[in-house]
């Protein structure tokens, strides 16, 4: 299904185009687990999904006579890209995130993959197979910065694609089972730095299994999952690849699941769900974790502008953001007031935007980003004069982002 000329005139788009993209923010606060087992009959993946957001959903994507129908998870608003998912051909992908920046490079001789591209949508609607995928990193760079990509498939294969000790590492999967946490793995396949206690109690649940079934990984699940007040298990998945059927867990609880039949579902056309919507009942857990656990201050910001409108809302915010107990009630840091931001030029409400990327250069003075967004909303606006003083005050930051660079000698020279 992988057409290399089409995706290579997806590669780059032309700067010209000026569109304002949403830009995935990974962080320490990430912490999920990977596991995958099989044999000649059965074929299956879980995965736990860690973080603070609790606005998480699920989208099925029917196929076309170019691309693989597929059902994708992750949080259910347009500031972050996806996460993982699984296709009608029986593959399964997701990201687990490294605590700190890997050193990725991309290599001079190979294409790179277009950063605009959603990097799970497209794998999930191009690829069959691990070895599909396998081929396609071969070709391709695809940035690792801060992630490893883990992907099984019908077949029982699966693998784990991290960058470590400036170079890539394919770590195929050497026995009935492989996990990943957040710990590099290469090249022996388990965490080299950090001893990880969910990598080892998945390892040791498993090693002496021979048969794969879904209460075996459940049971991984359940013993790997988080349960603290700054990340959280929001929502597990177990795949059947073979059978393509998946088995949806909530807020790290097991004992309620929705099961989908892949087949069924995309022949229903384009869908998607709130998660937590999908279960009666929310356990006791979850309504714990919204009165003591962190929380994005994204969250708080759009509910006070909603209450108080734009100016009000703001000046509330930077009343209410050091809220404390023991610790901050929320968290903020500039990626997510930008995810408020980004939230409102979703919904066409720009002028929104504008004074909450405000905020930000308020907030965060020495970051170059937080200029570029507000020009970018500004040009979004046609109002070239301020997107220029703003790339301006960007490119001050970051002498050498040659990306700002040449779209202000554009811009410069359009507006003569």
């Amino acid at each position: 299904m992988f057409n290399k000329q089409n995706f290579a005139k997806k590669l780059f788009h032309s700067i010209l185009t000026l569109q304002f993209m949403c830009v995935t923010t990974f962080n320490s606060l990430h912490a999920c687990t990977f596991v995958s087992m099989a044999n000649k009959k059965i074929s299956l993946a879980g995965y736990n999904e860690d973080f603070l957001d609790l606005r998480t959903g699920i989208w099925f994507i029917p196929g076309t006579s170019d691309s693989y129908g597929c059902m994708i998870w992750g949080y259910d608003r347009a500031s972050y890209q996806y996460q993982g998912g699984v296709n009608d051909q029986g593959l399964f992908v997701d990201m687990n995130a490294i605590n700190t920046d890997s050193g990725w490079k991309p290599d001079p001789e190979k294409e790179n993959m277009d950063t605009d591209i959603d990097m799970i949508e497209f794998f999930l609607k191009n690829l069959a197979s691990v070895d599909d995928a396998i081929e396609f990193f071969k070709e391709y760079n695809v940035d690792l910065g801060y992630i490893m990509i883990t992907m099984a498939d019908a077949r029982g294969e699966s693998v784990i694609f991290e960058w470590n000790d400036d170079q890539l590492w394919v770590l195929r999967k050497n026995k009935t089972y492989q996990i990943c946490t957040n710990d590099l793995l290469s090249p022996a396949g388990i965490p080299i730095k950090n001893s990880d206690i969910r990598f080892d109690t998945a390892d040791r649940i498993l090693q002496n299994q021979s048969t794969p079934s879904i209460d075996l990984i459940r049971r991984v699940l359940s013993a790997t999952c988080a349960q603290f007040d700054y990340s959280t298990t929001l929502y597990s998945t177990i795949c059947d690849l073979k059978n393509k059927k998946i088995y949806l867990y909530h807020f790290h609880n097991y004992e309620e699941v929705v099961v989908f039949d892949l087949k069924e579902e995309l022949a229903k056309g384009e869908l998607s769900y709130s998660i937590p919507g999908l279960f009666q009942v929310q356990p006791y857990s979850i309504e714990g974790h919204k009165s003591t656990g962190r929380q994005l201050g994204d969250i708080l910001l759009q509910k006070l502008i909603a209450e108080k409108g734009i100016k009000d809302g703001i000046s509330a915010f930077q009343v209410q953001r050091n809220y404390k107990r023991i610790y901050n009630k929320y968290i903020v840091q500039d990626w997510i007031i930008k995810n408020a931001a980004l939230d409102f030029m979703n919904k066409n409400k720009t002028q929104e935007a504008i004074e909450v990327f405000k905020l930000n250069t308020t907030e965060f003075p020495e970051s170059s980003e937080v200029y570029f967004d507000l020009g970018e909303a500004y040009l979004r606006l046609n109002q070239v004069p301020l997107a220029l003083e703003n790339y301006k005050k960007a490119l001050e930051r970051d002498p050498g982002n040659e990306k700002i660079n040449e779209l202000l000698k554009i811009l410069q020279k359009n507006n003569k």
